[in-house]
């Protein structure tokens, strides 16, 4: 017990300490900085950690020629589709806990669809921490509110962080305060 608690210490990320509970928490880049390129900065200097997981709907880690459910599973210790199902219908996603979906080619999979996969993917996999780029600057106002909503329930269920990277100021306008993070708190090594 104690060899993994001094493991778990010397491996965890030095910014996880200023994430005091399970949710989304907003990375703001600074003017003149993309989020692609602190996205980039994130992955390098932490991919290798075991409990952190890196969400880009734009990268390949979405295997086309597999289902979405074998997607999903496809790093998990048990390729388990009624875990899946369990999991999605425990955390409200049953629009996406159909045969329809879980079924369908990765390679009919649109960018939205594809985060999805991979966010499934490391909650399924105990990540507690999964970093995303930008990509939901680009879903509009509207349905990020909607996605933020059904995603806090999931993240405080499977106590995960969600450290999202953007440049819309528009997507931090009304967070709490505590909930917005400093791209300095990252970069700082």
């Amino acid at each position: 017990m104690e060899v993994m608690q001094l493991r778990k210490a010397n491996t965890s990320p030095r910014w996880a300490e200023a994430l005091p509970t399970a949710g989304s928490y907003f990375v703001l880049t600074p003017t003149g900085s993309s989020p692609a390129h602190l996205y980039q900065q994130l992955w390098h200097s932490f991919h290798r950690l075991d409990d952190v997981g890196f969400v880009d709907p734009s990268d390949q880690s979405v295997i086309p020629f597999l289902s979405v459910a074998d997607n999903i599973l496809i790093d998990s210790p048990k390729n388990d589709i009624v875990r899946l199902r369990q999991f999605l219908f425990d955390n409200e996603y049953t629009e996406l806990n159909t045969h329809d979906f879980l079924d369908k080619p990765a390679s009919q999979l649109n960018e939205t669809e594809r985060f999805y996969v991979q966010l499934f993917r490391f909650l399924l996999l105990k990540r507690h921490y999964i970093i995303t780029t930008n990509f939901l600057d680009n879903q509009g106002i509207a349905t990020f509110r909607i996605f933020f909503n059904l995603l806090e329930n999931v993240l405080q269920a499977t106590d995960s962080h969600l450290i999202m990277v953007t440049s819309d100021h528009e997507m931090v306008d009304g967070q709490p305060a505590e909930r917005l993070l400093s791209a300095d708190l990252f970069t700082q090594q």
